[in-house]
């Protein structure tokens, strides 16, 4: 592995953008009304569907 391939960024920046994502959509769920929860729960759903892609996508082969 390269050092390139493993930088910090590159680890965690996904992470840290969905982490910012639910807390968002948790604040604006808490503390707003009418259209703002649809952006709420937008925001939660995201991070959920990542999740199921990454969790229901067929394995790599190794090469």
């Amino acid at each position: 592995m390269s050092a390139r391939h493993g930088t910090l960024r590159h680890v965690w920046a996904m992470p840290i953008a969905l982490g910012a994502l639910t807390l968002a959509g948790l604040v604006v769920g808490l503390l707003a009304d009418g259209a703002w929860d649809l952006a709420a729960v937008a925001a939660l759903a995201l991070p959920l569907a990542v999740g199921a892609w990454h969790a229901l996508r067929p394995a790599r082969s190794p090469r």
